[in-house]
């Protein structure tokens, strides 16, 4: 069944939110965008009917868990929600039988305001006016100003991408940013013979890349895969 697409944008692993979560808080961050309404729809909330606005859904601790997949607790879950609640991410109400969130910002994060002002600068470019332009124009300019600062700010938080290894480029080239960063940014790569050791600090980060990375590499890499931490260890 095709359930539709969001998007991800590059902005957010500059953001305080990301940079200071954990990785399951990471993966919980993710599964709530795809789980947010990408439009408004009828929804029931306490025995009533309301309509849900872009961004805003209900759901249950149970339904996190479950689709943000292994290693993924309920206590991983409420913790990450009151953090990002704290960083005005989302905001959410909780009762008995299940709880309201709603994404903060939900359009920013699939880049609606972008393409809004995109749309007001061509009206403006082709001489076609737009209701209020000059205060969304000025709107808009301090917008770019505080976007402009926000990234200057978040950049010098982030460290640049690394590839200690050849291994390490090829993983990012296959998945991207959002998953190299996420999953193997950190960790020691070996070769041995037929065999890639990869070593990681967290058992989640373990448990993730056997599950998902694995066999994909052992067909990319042409070797097989051990995964190795060093926290189980200790």
């Amino acid at each position: 069944m095709n359930e539709g697409w969001f998007k991800i944008h590059r902005c957010l692993f500059k953001k305080a939110i990301w940079l200071n979560s954990t990785p399951e808080q990471k993966v919980i961050l993710i599964t709530l965008l795809g789980m947010a309404n990408h439009e408004g729809k009828e929804r029931e909330w306490q025995g009533k009917q309301f309509k849900a606005n872009p961004g805003e859904f209900v759901t249950s601790s149970k339904s996190i868990i479950e689709k943000a997949g292994k290693g993924i607790s309920r206590q991983n879950v409420r913790t990450a929600l009151e953090k990002f609640k704290k960083y005005e991410f989302l905001t959410y109400e909780s009762t008995k039988t299940g709880m309201l969130i709603n994404i903060v910002n939900w359009g920013d994060y699939q880049g609606k305001s972008n393409e809004a002002n995109q749309r007001i600068n061509q009206q403006v470019t082709n001489g076609s006016p737009t209701p209020n332009q000059q205060v969304t124009t000025n709107k808009n300019d301090k917008n770019i100003k505080n976007d402009k600062n926000e990234k200057k700010e978040e950049e010098a938080q982030l460290q640049p991408l690394s590839f200690p290894t050849p291994f390490h480029e090829i993983i990012f080239n296959q998945w991207h940013e959002i998953s190299y960063r996420t999953w193997f940014e950190g960790c020691e790569i070996e070769e041995k013979e037929h065999l890639i050791i990869i070593t990681v600090k967290e058992a989640l980060k373990k448990t993730a890349i056997q599950n998902s990375y694995a066999d994909p590499l052992r067909i990319l890499l042409g070797k097989d895969i051990s995964i190795k931490c060093i926290e189980s260890e200790e």
